[in-house]
């Protein structure tokens, strides 16, 4: 993946958090279907499918936005989870 890890576009920030979020909401929904359907093939191609994207877009937006958790992004030599606009803030600066 060859993307550029700078961008201050606040419809680019509002598109990669709404894709994150999306993409979140359905590894959650299927996760709750996967425990009762273990062994359905289609729901567990699904879920690879959504983890696939949703690391995708959550790398993308950490790269060029910073981090979305205080897991996420501290292989650096400060802290930037406390330094960084806070992903649900929508008054970007």
């Amino acid at each position: 993946m060859n993307m550029s890890c700078s961008n201050n576009n606040n419809n680019e920030r509002m598109r990669l958090l709404n894709a994150v979020s999306q993409f979140g909401f359905a590894l959650s929904d299927i996760t709750l279907y996967l425990d009762t359907h273990p062994q359905d093939q289609e729901a567990l191609d699904y879920y690879r499918r959504m983890n696939q994207m949703y690391q995708k877009a959550s790398a993308e937006y950490e790269c060029k936005f910073g981090p979305l958790t205080q897991f996420s992004g501290q292989n650096e030599d400060i802290w930037k989870w406390s330094t960084q606009t806070w992903p649900w803030e929508r008054g970007f600066y």
